[in-house]
């Protein structure tokens, strides 16, 4: 009897044992289960935020390109149906008819560099640049540089020449086009943060109303849509400074003066440990350039 009762205890105790094993193995496959749905879902809405994004890409680049064709096809016509058009006239027209071609060519130029960038096929060449010269350099070479106070200590970066200059470019063109016309009305300074390398542009302008700040750097947004397309901004400017300062490891953000006096925008990429080149050159000071 006593054999008999521990043989049943023996097998209740197997018994339990594989029933918990039982349900141990149906909770874990139902946790895989819940894992797979929660990873299947997430693939579908990257696909539709992928799609919508495209979509709406398509939509925009159409809308950006309708107005320069509109402007040079009515250019046309009228250069063809006015064939006596003064010559004063008809250099207005011609003049305009550039210039929409120029503004298509560079949302043109824009957008492969966004679409090289987003794909990853092209990756960026590396070398050491000083950010500090090349921030001068850049800014020498721009219409409107007697606007512009300049602030720089040397540092150095490790980029692609000619992707970190379209960054400053854009960035410093995008201050000009909100700041007033006086000497100094956009402050462009290159810091050391170690381990960060900090460029700010600061304007005089109106600034950024505060929940835009965050939408600045998304493709063809505009807080001033005429205002921009006014003074040839294609709203991609500040969507590639995002793309080039994360494609070197950096970041770019936007915020409004604490004085109120405008807007400022920065980009933090990471310095060399080096700092500065071994012959360095005297730090730039303050005052227009």
């Amino acid at each position: 009897m006593t054999f008999d009762v521990q043989v049943l205890a023996l097998g209740a105790l197997v018994a339990i044992g594989v029933l918990v094993f039982g349900v141990w193995v149906l909770d874990m496959r139902g946790r895989q289960v819940a894992r797979l749905r929660r990873a299947y879902n997430d693939l579908v809405v990257q696909v539709e935020n992928v799609l919508t994004a495209q979509q709406q890409l398509l939509a925009d680049t159409s809308h950006e390109l309708r107005t320069p064709l509109t402007t040079v096809r009515g250019n046309l016509d009228l250069l063809e149906v006015e064939r006596e058009l003064p010559p004063a006239e008809r250099v207005e027209v011609l003049a305009e008819t550039r210039e929409e071609v120029d503004r298509m060519a560079r949302l043109v130029r824009d957008l492969l560099l966004l679409a090289e960038s987003g794909s990853g096929e092209l990756q960026p060449e590396r070398a050491p640049i000083r950010l500090d010269q090349l921030t001068r350099d850049v800014i020498g070479r721009l219409p409107g540089s007697e606007r512009i106070a300049l602030h720089v200590e040397p540092v150095m970066v490790y980029g692609d020449d000619d992707r970190l200059r379209q960054l400053v470019g854009n960035l410093v063109q995008n201050a000009l086009r909100h700041a007033s016309d006086r000497p100094g009305a956009v402050t462009v300074s290159v810091r050391r943060r170690p381990p960060q390398a900090l460029l700010e542009v600061e304007d005089d302008g109106p600034g950024v109303p505060p929940d835009a700040l965050e939408r600045v750097f998304d493709r063809f947004y505009r807080v001033d849509r005429g205002r921009s397309r006014a003074h040839g901004g294609s709203g991609l400017g500040l969507a590639i400074v995002r793309h080039v300062a994360e494609e070197h490891g950096g970041r770019a953000w936007a915020e409004n003066r604490t004085d109120g006096g405008g807007a400022r925008f920065s980009v933090s990429l990471p310095a060399e440990p080096s700092w500065v080149s071994p012959t360095p050159s005297p730090p730039g000071r303050g005052g227009q350039i």
